[in-house]
């Protein structure tokens, strides 16, 4: 079922004095992850006073994998602009544990407890936590009329009750980037295949270098992937790849005519990574139009290929 809650701005009169009180929810689920229980209010206020304080803490709790603690000020924070106010924080605490650099999203929720009505109010704070700034929370949280108020449940009988639920995730650092393309000044490869009717379905190229990355091409003369018999298939193929790499990568393929230079070409624009590392085309040209002599492509049992990589970007990991 889902949690009850109802915008507080449409139960609240305009002359009511707030901190904060426009951007409450009402809840009728108690905070899930720490409560303070304060059963004298004022002996709360004269401990404080004598000890120059401005704020009971609690002890540490955990939520969400970390540790933290609250702070709660119940005559305002005024070093924060909390004056005339409650306010409510949390510091996250032992972050020695944590990596260097470690940064930390919180999405904190504080509440105070109504004990007329048996419900919460709810506010909530987003802040992204680091080394610096260890802290996340609301100086005005509630009016101190408002919240002293007896027919309004938060400080009823001496008596009051606020809590938290804490929603962290960390900032690993890990990601990628997406380079912007780089672009190869003209400098194709040439693959010359001599004594083409005689060879096998399967040819790979040498392997080749553009952008740092090796390459290689596979030809098919008799076709493959549903084109046996019909075309040649010619594909690019990425040899080395760490796991996660992929690589952007655009090309374009060349059946050189050796008599009227009339190529034909095909151009792609493909991702290579170690689970696909192979992009082409299995109907790049028909064995006919490749086989006949007029075509002017197979001369003298002599085939030359030619590819050009034109753009690489390849996906950086960062961490």
């Amino acid at each position: 079922m889902a949690e009850e809650s109802k915008d507080l701005s449409l139960m609240v009169p305009a002359a009511v004095g707030s901190c904060d009180l426009m951007n409450a929810v009402v809840r009728k689920a108690p905070p899930a992850h720490y409560i303070l229980k304060i059963d004298s209010y004022s002996f709360l206020l004269a401990i404080l006073k004598i000890k120059g304080a401005s704020f009971y803490s609690t002890d540490i709790f955990e939520a969400s994998g970390y540790k933290w603690r609250l702070y709660f000020y119940p005559d305002g924070d005024k070093e924060r602009y909390g004056e005339g106010c409650i306010s409510l924080y949390v510091s996250i605490e032992d972050t020695s544990a944590l990596q260097p650099g470690w940064e930390i999203d919180a999405n904190v929720r504080f509440f105070v407890y109504d004990q007329i009505r048996d419900e919460y109010l709810m506010f909530q704070d987003t802040k992204r936590l680091h080394e610096i700034n260890k802290e996340c929370g609301i100086a005005q949280l509630l009016d101190l009329s408002y919240f002293k108020n007896p027919t309004n449940g938060f400080l009823f009988r001496d008596k009051c009750v606020v809590g938290v639920e804490i929603f962290a995730n960390i900032y690993t650092g890990v990601g990628e980037c997406l380079p912007a393309p780089e672009k190869f000044y003209y400098n194709p490869y040439t693959w010359k295949i001599n004594d083409y009717s005689k060879r096998a379905n399967v040819l790979y190229s040498e392997v080749f270098v553009r952008g740092n990355h090796h390459w290689k091409l596979r030809l098919c003369p008799k076709g493959d992937f549903g084109q046996e018999a019909k075309s040649l298939s010619l594909y690019l193929e990425l040899v080395e790849s760490e796991p996660a790499t992929r690589i952007y990568a655009d090309y374009k393929f060349q059946l050189k005519n050796q008599e009227s230079g009339e190529d034909f070409e095909l151009t792609g624009l493909d991702v290579f990574s170690s689970s696909t590392p192979s992009w082409g085309f299995s109907e790049f040209l028909s064995i006919n139009d490749v086989e006949d002599s007029s075509k002017g492509f197979l001369v003298e049992d002599v085939l030359i290929i030619q590819v050009e990589i034109i753009h690489i970007s390849a996906v950086k990991k960062f961490s």
